[in-house]
C-alpha cells in the first residue's frame, strides 16, 4: 500500500510540473526565459574539450558571443543547448520547451529527494511510532509535490530548479554520509551536486553554512582528542572544498577568467554583473522592476509564502511540523543519555536545520529585494515540516477516530481535499489560455483595423501577434509610465493618450506598484488611481482625456480566489496568467 501511494504521489507531482509546458502558446512571455533562450540559442557547442576549457574561445561562454551582463550559471543552459541540439530543437520556440521540460524534470527528482531526505530525517526519533516513521516521508513527498511556487516554477526555464534540486541534493547526500558507512562516497556526491548547484546559479553558497555545519557536528561529537577531531575536520573540509572546485571547473568553467586549475581568478564580466545586479537592488536607484519592493513591509515575503508559495492552510499545517519538531527536540534532549552520541548527534542536527532555514527567511525577508524566487531551496525543508505537521494531526485524527470513525475519516479526508485545493486552483491557468493570448485574440476579432493602441514600457504590448489575426494591423506605441514624473514626460503621456483609441494594462507592474510609491509618482499614482476607478473628471483633469473600461482578462483561479494585488508579488502577477484590462478612450 505504501508503494501504491508513493507512486500516486509522484504521479501527481509529474501531472502538475508537465501539465501545459507550452503554456504562452510560443510567445516567450517571461523575460528571464526570453533572456536564457537568446544566450542558449546564440551559443555554439565546442568541437572539441579542449575548445570547451577555453574560456577565450568557447562559444558556450556568455562573455564570447555578446552577452557580457549574465548573472547566471551556465550548467542548465549548456545542458539544453545539448540536448536541443541532439533533438534537432535548436530554434526558438523549441529551445525554451526544452528548457522548461528539464526544469520540471529536475524539480520532479526534488519530489523523490525530499522522500529519502525525510526518511533519514524521521529515523532518529527516538520512540517514535509506526505510523508517524511511515506516513510522514510520504506526506513530505507529497507536500512538496503540491506546493505551489515549486508548481509555478517548473513551468519557466529559470535555473531556479536546477538550483533547487542540486542544493537539496548536497544537502541530502550529506544525511546520507553521517547516517551510512560509505562515508567518503555520499561526501563525494554532496561535493558534486553541490558544484552543479554552484553551476547553476552563484546563490547556492548559502546551502554551504548548512552542510559543512553537519560534517562539524560529525566530528565534534566523536571520542578522542578535542584537537585531533577538529583537524580531522579542517582537512575532510578542505577536500570537500577542492572536490567542489574541480568540479565546478569541469560544469562550469566561465566563471573563472583562464583555464589554469592554479588560477581562480573570476571572469571579470561574471563579477562586474553581480556587482551591476546589486547596485539595482537599492531603493534609490531607478529601475523600474525594483518599484514593486520600495515600500514592501518586512511581512511582504511571508504574506506571499503564506497566500500563493505554500497556500494558507498547507502553510499552518508547515508551522504545525515545525513546532512539533522543536517540542520533541525538547522532550528528546531529557531522554537522551550523555554517552547517546547518535542521539545528541541527531538533536543538534535538528537544532541547525531550523536554525538555519528561519535564519534564511528571516535574513531575506529583510532584504530590499523580498522576492520568493530567492526562498525556492527552502520549499524541500518546507515540505519536510509539513509532512511532521500533516502525519501530526492525521495521529491526533486517528486517535480520536477510535471513538468516532465517521468523525475522523470526514475530517482526515477533508483535510486531503484543503492541502490539493489551492495547487489544483492555481493550475487551472494552465488549463486555460494565457491572458494575454485570450486578450489578443478578442483585440483581433473586436478592435477595428489600424487602432491607435497604448501600451507600457517595461510589460508586454499587446496585441500579441497571431496567426489568426483577420488581417487586421494596429498601430502600437508604449507610455513611458515608470519615468520620472517630469514635464516631459507627461507632455508625452498627454499627447500619446489623447491621440490613442485604446490603452492596454496587460498585466499590473505599472499600476501594481507605481501607486505604492506616490512620493515618486505622485502624478503618475494620481492617473491610476483616476483610471482604475473609472473617475473621467480627474483623468481630463491630467491628461485631458478619459478612458473607460471594456473588457478584463482574469486567471481562472479568481473566479473562485482573489487576493489584493499589493499583497502578492509580480512573480505571479505579470508573468503568470496576469490582469488584463482593456480601457477605450470615451468619446463624449
Amino acid at each position: 500500500m505504501k508503494q501504491l501511494f508513493l507512486l500516486l504521489i509522484f504521479l501527481l507531482a509529474i501531472f502538475f510540473r508537465f501539465n501545459n509546458l507550452n503554456w504562452d502558446q510560443n510567445h516567450h512571455l517571461h523575460p528571464d526565459e526570453r533572456f536564457l533562450t537568446m544566450v542558449g540559442r546564440a551559443m555554439r557547442l565546442p568541437q572539441s574539450f579542449a575548445d570547451y576549457f577555453n574560456q577565450e574561445k568557447s562559444l558556450l561562454n556568455p562573455s564570447n558571443i555578446g552577452f557580457n551582463f549574465y548573472v547566471y550559471g551556465t550548467f542548465p543552459l549548456v545542458l539544453t543547448k545539448y540536448l536541443a541540439v541532439i533533438l534537432g530543437k535548436d530554434n526558438y520556440n523549441d529551445f525554451t520547451l526544452v528548457g522548461r521540460f528539464l526544469s520540471a524534470l529536475v524539480d520532479f527528482l526534488t519530489v523523490i529527494l525530499v522522500y529519502k531526505a525525510t526518511k533519514l530525517l524521521i529515523g532518529g526519533f527516538k520512540n517514535g511510532s509506526r505510523f508517524t516513521l511511515h506516513v510522514t516521508p510520504l506526506f513530505s513527498a507529497f507536500f512538496y509535490a503540491v506546493s505551489v511556487y515549486p508548481i509555478q516554477s517548473a513551468h519557466f526555464f529559470t535555473t531556479d530548479t536546477f538550483l533547487n534540486f542540486f542544493m537539496f541534493g548536497s544537502f541530502y547526500f550529506i544525511l546520507k554520509a553521517i547516517k551510512n558507512r560509505r562515508f567518503i562516497l555520499h561526501l563525494l556526491f554532496s561535493s558534486l551536486f553541490f558544484s552543479l548547484a554552484l553551476a547553476s546559479k552563484i546563490s547556492a553558497l548559502y546551502i554551504l553554512p548548512l552542510n559543512l555545519g553537519i560534517l562539524f557536528l560529525i566530528f565534534v561529537l566523536q571520542k578522542g582528542s578535542f584537537i585531533k577531531r577538529i583537524i580531522c575536520y579542517s582537512l575532510f573540509v578542505i577536500c570537500y572544498l577542492l572536490l567542489v572546485y574541480l568540479f565546478l571547473r569541469i560544469f562550469n568553467p566561465y566563471y573563472f577568467e583562464n583555464q589554469s586549475f592554479f588560477n581562480s581568478t573570476l571572469n571579470k564580466n561574471f563579477v562586474e554583473s553581480i556587482k551591476m545586479l546589486t547596485s539595482l537592488s537599492k531603493p534609490e536607484v531607478w529601475y523600474p522592476p525594483g518599484v514593486q519592493w520600495i515600500n514592501k513591509p518586512w511581512y511582504g515575503l511571508l504574506l506571499t509564502t503564506f497566500l500563493v508559495g505554500l497556500g494558507s492552510i498547507n502553510f499552518i499545517i508547515m508551522l504545525v511540523g515545525l513546532i512539533f519538531v522543536i517540542s520533541k527536540i525538547k522532550n528528546q534532549k531529557s531522554k537522551i543519555h550523555s554517552k547517546n552520541q547518535k542521539g545528541i548527534y541527531f538533536i543538534f542536527l535538528l537544532i541547525l536545520i531550523i536554525f538555519w532555514v528561519v535564519g534564511y527567511f528571516v535574513y531575506q525577508s529583510s532584504q530590499f529585494v523580498k522576492s520568493i524566487r530567492y526562498t525556492i531551496y527552502l520549499y524541500p525543508f518546507f515540505a519536510i515540516f509539513g509532512g511532521v505537521g500533516a502525519s501530526v494531526i492525521s495521529y491526533w485524527l486517528l486517535v480520536i477516530g477510535k471513538k468516532n470513525k465517521f468523525f475522523y475519516y470526514v475530517i482526515r479526508y477533508t483535510l486531503y481535499v484543503i492541502l490539493f485545493l489551492w495547487p489544483l486552483l492555481f493550475s487551472t491557468i494552465y488549463f486555460h489560455p494565457h491572458t494575454r493570448v485570450e486578450a489578443s485574440e478578442w483585440i483581433y476579432k473586436n478592435l477595428e483595423n489600424g487602432s491607435f493602441i497604448l501600451g507600457e514600457h517595461w510589460d508586454d504590448p499587446l496585441p500579441l501577434p497571431r496567426e489568426k489575426n483577420f488581417g487586421k494591423n494596429f498601430q502600437v506605441e508604449l507610455l513611458p509610465v515608470f519615468d520620472p514624473d517630469n514635464f516631459e514626460k507627461w507632455q508625452k503621456m498627454r499627447q500619446l493618450l489623447q491621440k490613442a483609441d485604446y490603452y492596454m494594462l496587460s498585466s499590473n507592474r505599472g499600476w501594481g506598484s507605481i501607486p505604492t510609491v506616490p512620493n515618486r509618482y505622485p502624478l503618475m499614482s494620481q492617473y491610476y488611481q483616476a483610471l482604475l476607478n473609472g473617475d473621467c473628471e480627474k483623468q481630463k483633469k491630467l491628461v485631458g482625456v478619459c478612458y473607460k473600461k471594456i473588457k478584463t482578462f482574469e486567471p481562472y483561479y479568481y473566479k473562485f480566489i482573489k487576493y489584493p494585488d499589493h499583497w502578492v508579488e509580480e512573480t505571479f502577477t505579470v508573468y503568470d496568467h496576469p490582469t488584463v484590462l482593456i480601457y477605450e478612450k470615451n468619446k463624449d
